[in-house]
């Protein structure tokens, strides 16, 4: 399926691949990614883009490669990503071996992309699983144009700071920084908000790195609805601000990081201690007096990411709280009306240090996680995300009138 986010497409190419200087080097398999060219014979393979993940490179035999993927640190959860591009001297076709240190498994469908902005899923019988050793094994025609192999999408930061820019462009939105990550990049907050509304919805996504589906096709579909011109999101917007966060870990999206940050850390259990720069960043804006002063009320927060087995909402469990799931079980039970189809629900402990349970506990307000779905078409995934925001605004509407 062809991936074209209309909004983008004409800086998209621009963004795709940021390069960094190093010479060509026939070197061994690495625990560490540094950005170069490798070379084996006519057969050459680098990572020097935003998001890429590439360890080692050698050949096997005459026309079987192989590509080492190796984590940012252990342990980590089994989300192996990989992005690289290849190609040849000449026109051949061989077979490429994805191989993953630590004894790791593989879980994604190959991306192709001629250019880093179109995306196609691998056809299904030019590649194969070995599921003993987790290995993945491809077939590949080469020619001297680089093609672009990757576990997902490769859409960085540079993408996402450009679909932001496209949208700050109105006295109604706009684009501001609350902090930077580890390595220094710019945490920023895209805020929508039509003069003095009562109150907020709070959107936050990409806190691990390979989680594209959900943490920007989603969200990035999921915003674009409340900024639509239809009846519903004008109204919507006259009574409230939207707070989007759209890129947690610019670290580990550009270093192509499984899961982690830059100090090694997973974002989405820093909720409770915030040792990371970036969950500290938005902590202190939401909880900043002067921000709360300016914007509305905090009503609905949602945390966009992607699973294997998603699409699922993860939701206060059943044990009592505080803030109880009043505006959450009507959404749920609208988007079943809505679409005909029934939602796979799952609580989980309010204890636990995630970004929604924080603002459940700590703003006080009814949150969510939702996670998409690792290998969903992506038409369904923006569909998805527009009938959750339309059912969202009208809930939050008739709750707040």
């Amino acid at each position: 399926m062809r991936l074209i986010f209309l909004f983008l497409l004409g800086i998209a190419l621009l963004i795709s691949c940021k390069e960094s200087s190093a010479e060509i080097e026939k070197s061994p398999a690495s625990k560490t990614q540094e950005k170069k060219v490798f070379q084996e014979g006519s057969v050459f393979v680098d990572n020097k883009f935003d998001g890429a993940r590439l360890n080692g490179f050698k050949q096997l035999n005459d026309s079987t490669y192989q590509v080492l993927i190796t984590p940012e640190n252990t342990p980590i959860n089994n989300s192996p990503w990989f992005s690289f591009r290849i190609w040849s001297e000449e026109a051949t076709k061989i077979k490429l071996e994805i191989a993953y240190a630590e004894d790791y498994k593989h879980r994604y469908i190959p991306k192709l992309s001629a250019d880093g902005t179109i995306w196609n899923p691998m056809r299904q019988d030019l590649y194969q699983v070995d599921t003993i050793s987790g290995k993945l094994m491809l077939e590949l025609r080469l020619s001297p144009q680089k093609l672009w192999v990757s576990a997902q999408e490769n859409l960085n930061s540079a993408y996402i700071h450009a679909w932001m820019d496209s949208l700050a462009q109105g006295a109604s939105i706009s684009k501001e920084e609350v902090g930077k990550s580890v390595l220094g990049q710019p945490i920023s907050l895209l805020k929508v908000k039509n003069g003095s509304p009562k109150y907020s919805i709070i959107v936050i996504g990409r806190q691990h790195p390979p989680e594209v589906p959900g943490g920007t096709i989603s969200l990035v579909s999921f915003v674009q609805t409340i900024l639509s011109d239809s009846d519903l999101a004008i109204g919507f917007r006259e009574k409230f601000e939207m707070l989007v966060f759209p890129l947690l870990n610019p670290d580990g999206v550009d270093h192509g990081n499984w899961r982690h940050n830059a100090n090694g850390k997973d974002l989405n259990r820093d909720w409770q201690a915030f040792s990371q720069p970036e969950t500290k960043a938005v902590k202190d804006w939401l909880t900043n007096a002067e921000n709360i002063a300016k914007g509305g009320q905090y009503c609905f927060g949602i945390d966009f990411h992607t699973s294997f087995s998603g699409p699922y909402l993860l939701t206060l469990d059943t044990i009592p709280h505080q803030v109880k799931p009043e505006l959450t079980t009507k959404w749920i039970n609208q988007i079943e009306s809505a679409t005909k189809q029934q939602l796979d629900i799952r609580p989980r402990a309010q204890s636990l240090p995630y970004c929604y349970n924080w603002m459940i506990n700590a703003l006080e307000i009814e949150a969510v996680t939702y996670e998409e779905g690792d290998e969903i078409d992506r038409a369904i995934i923006q569909q998805r995300a527009k009938d959750y925001a339309n059912e969202l605004m009208k809930v939050l509407l008739e709750k707040y009138n």
